[in-house]
């Protein structure tokens, strides 16, 4: 899921060196699917070789090779069936390379790809890194650091012209090597790039997923910020509970995920939950009215016509008292009722003679709904749920 901060910053680097955005885009997407960091959110996304740590082992460590054949991390080609074997998840990764690291930091650094861009630890040095676990801190600090990797390794391998002309067999042979048709990968770049072109053509926005919207929710509610239902849509609400949120801890307010807020969210407690401003705890419907409330004018107005109508049928049935006695009576019936519309229509045949009592009866319902209206609006003012 590509975050809108992940996707501003990918544009503008290839915006930068006169790439197609939509390229470098689906370069990204179909290496890590726009995911910059591990689960535990400060380990670039990384994907150990095992091969590529027995030749650099033996390059490097090699009294050490012995130890890491013996472990299972360390075997002399490249094996569909051994080589992620543990690592379908982002558990599993970091177990692997914590086990990998035990032997040889370095050269288990140097044997995995690294960050967006998936950036191989023993190119650091011709990256201009001063070596894989460098290359590795320095893409820890963020999105920009994994971006500004990619594009080294790019232009480093000269494939940047092929990725100008979006001749993707060429670029993938020199980016995956040359076993990368037995990947697809120039036909998922290049699918991937024609997806993104429409996206960017019509002015895409980044929408969160389902699940990384119930996340911040979630969590925001937890934190006092009105999300309203959690439910995984991110709607107005949940914008401006992240706006309100950014605003709070001093982020850059945009009211969408990115790295930054993720981790804020993550790292918050108890203490920093939110409180609505004293003011508006003790606001009243009349301060509302005063600031221009919108809804509350519209629910008066809905309410003046409720009021006129019950006057109405008052003065059409003043000879028959008894009868406006009758009708507070079916109000009430219908309140109680489960459903107001269903109750209005299963009176409608007993009232039909009395066109008066029908007046009063929807004249009474209306103005309670409108009631309602007005005192959840203040409910919502006081908890803080319209933050402007």
């Amino acid at each position: 899921m590509f975050s809108k901060e992940i996707i501003d910053a990918i544009v503008a680097a290839a915006n930068e060196n006169g790439w197609p955005a939509s390229a470098l885009l689906a370069v990204v997407e179909c290496e890590t699917s726009g995911k910059p960091f591990e689960q535990d959110n400060r380990t670039p996304s990384l994907l150990f070789e095992r091969h590529k740590f027995y030749s650099e082992m033996a390059s490097h460590e090699p009294s050490k090779l012995k130890a890491a054949i013996k472990a299972g991390l360390a075997i002399p080609k490249w094996s569909r069936n051994t080589q992620y074997k543990d690592q379908g998840t982002s558990a599993g990764r970091l177990a692997v390379i914590a086990r990998a690291r035990q032997i040889d930091e370095e050269v288990a650094n140097r044997a995995a790809s690294w960050g967006l861009g998936q950036t191989m630890g023993f190119n650091a040095e011709r990256l201009h890194y001063e070596n894989a676990t460098a290359m590795v801190a320095e893409l820890s600090k963020g999105v920009a650091e994994q971006i500004e990797a990619l594009v080294r390794e790019i232009k480093s391998s000269k494939l940047d012209r092929f990725l100008k002309a979006k001749d993707f067999a060429s670029f993938a042979k020199g980016y995956n090597g040359p076993g990368y048709k037995q990947n697809n990968y120039d036909v998922r770049i290049r699918n991937a790039d024609a997806v993104w072109a429409r996206r960017l053509a019509n002015g895409f926005e980044a929408k969160p997923s389902k699940t990384i919207t119930v996340i911040y929710q979630s969590k925001l509610k937890e934190l006092g910020y009105p999300v309203g239902k959690i439910d995984g849509d991110w709607g107005d609400l949940t914008t401006g509970a992240t706006s309100a949120f950014q605003r709070k801890e001093g982020l850059k307010i945009t009211g969408h995920p990115n790295d930054e807020t993720t981790q804020h969210l993550e790292n918050a407690t108890a203490d920093q939950a939110r409180e609505p401003a004293a003011e508006r705890q003790t606001a009243t419907v009349d301060d509302l009215r005063a600031t221009g409330s919108q809804t509350v004018a519209a629910a008066d107005k809905g309410s003046l016509v409720s009021k006129i109508l019950v006057g109405a049928g008052a003065v059409g049935g003043a000879s028959q008292t008894g009868l406006l006695d009758q009708a507070q009576d079916m109000v009430g019936q219908v309140q109680a009722a489960k459903s107001v519309l269903d109750s209005v229509r299963d009176l409608a045949t007993g009232l039909a003679p009395y066109w008066w009592v029908g007046v009063i009866v929807v004249g009474f319902i209306t103005w309670r709904l409108y009631g309602d209206v007005i005192k959840r609006r203040l409910e919502d003012h006081q908890a803080g749920v319209h933050l402007g």
